[in-house]
């Protein structure tokens, strides 16, 4: 049933940089899979982040035409709607994509134009897991408002204006320097409404003994996010006894096994789940839900620059499921000034909120805008695999 896929990647510049401690970013790159079942089509997208999963865009797409589609296809039981996207879900993806952003770009793909061949939404495709009846909602999500490093906390809260300000529910601060963490914290608490959360990002770029110097300092955080280098189990461990602080796990948490680590090891309290690292839509609601059942919260995440197929996917977790303790959404508004998909990305900056997108599929297709920055690398058919475009 799948008759033709092709390989692109997307580089995109941004109007804007975003910095966090590690990383600036000024452009996309991401790998988009177009791929045909029974004549209609699906995209899918995956992000590689180095300093996350160690991927590559070149890696990536490497990956994706290591992938036996043959074999693949096989294994689903493309009768009905339920049938198809089950059968999906059984896949092991890792076993036939070698690494995360390379499945979830395939499985992304394959659940839009299987969604779309039925005529039906994203969200139906989440409700075959058959996660339990307390996880559903519908409806339109709050998200997050993030400060990146280089934009002052105080003037990027008195731009929102007052109607925007009270609607915020959670804003996340970058921060680097142990030194400014105190103050941009209390920079956000000094302008927010009392019930409004703040979090510090760090991307992994404090010491231990950092760390716990500037711990006490931060009176009223929600959490600090990724504090110490990833997977610093035993430090992150301490760190909670010593100070206090709640830690969220992001760099440090791509799939159960980090998640069955940092549980066991006392090393957080939330997890930041984002499509990409984690390998696609279901393996990201599956350790979703998994933290649930755990006790561990978790927020849905975004990476920086995603074009299109991935902020569509996040989006149908985002609105149909409610165990979030918080959504990012991304800002490809402010980021892309050309629109790169039809619908436009938009997001209620005022409500700080996104609405279910309508489908069929992910409700999103790419623009001319977004092609022009794409280069086709393979493509594939049935009969002759993958051929390499020169």
């Amino acid at each position: 049933m799948i008759s033709h896929v092709r390989l692109h990647t997307a580089t995109v510049p941004m109007a804007t940089a975003f910095d966090h401690a590690t990383r600036s970013r000024r452009r996309s790159e991401s790998v988009l899979v177009e791929l045909r079942v029974g004549g209609v089509r699906g995209w899918g997208e995956g992000a590689p982040r180095g300093y996350v999963t160690g991927e590559t865009l070149e890696s990536t797409a490497e990956a994706v035409q290591a992938c036996d589609l043959a074999a693949l296809a096989d294994r689903i039981d493309w009768r009905t709607f339920d049938s198809t996207v089950a059968s999906v879900a059984a896949l092991d993806l890792p076993e036939l994509v070698d690494g995360p952003s390379a499945a979830a770009a395939v499985e992304i793909a394959l659940l839009d134009a299987v969604c779309r061949r039925f005529d039906r939404p994203l969200a139906d495709a989440l409700r075959v897991l058959g996660a339990p009846a307390r996880l559903h909602r519908t409806g339109p999500a709050s998200v997050s408002l993030v400060i990146h490093l280089s934009r002052d906390v105080a003037s990027t809260l008195d731009d929102l204006g007052p109607r925007a300000l009270a609607k915020l529910r959670h804003v996340k601060i970058k921060v680097a320097d142990p030194a400014d963490a105190a103050r941009r914290l209390s920079a956000a608490r000094d302008r927010l409404p009392a019930g409004t959360r703040v979090s510090l990002d760090v991307n992994g770029s404090w010491s231990p003994a950092e760390a716990e110097r500037v711990g006490g300092e931060l009176t009223g955080v929600a959490w600090v996010e990724e504090p110490l280098a990833p997977r610093s189990w035993p430090e992150l461990a301490r760190l909670r006894q010593r100070t206090g602080l709640p830690v969220m796990l992001d760099e440090s948490c791509t799939g159960p096994a980090d998640l069955h680590t940092a549980v066991d090891t006392g090393a957080a309290d939330h997890i930041n789940v984002r499509l990409s690292k984690c390998g696609g839509l279901f393996a990201a609601a599956r350790l979703a839900a998994r933290a649930d059942e755990l006790g561990v919260g978790c927020q849905l995440g975004v990476h920086v620059a995603e074009v299109g197929p991935l902020w569509a996917a996040g989006r149908a977790l985002a609105t149909e499921w409610g165990l979030w303790q918080t959504v990012e959404a991304g800002r490809g508004d402010e980021w892309f000034p050309d629109r790169l998909t039809r619908p436009a990305f938009s997001v209620d900056r005022v409500r700080h909120r996104v609405m279910p997108l309508a489908g069929p599929g992910i409700g999103i297709e790419p623009t001319e805008a977004l092609l022009r920055h794409t280069r086709c690398l393979a493509t594939w058919r049935p009969d002759s695999g993958w051929r390499r475009n020169r």
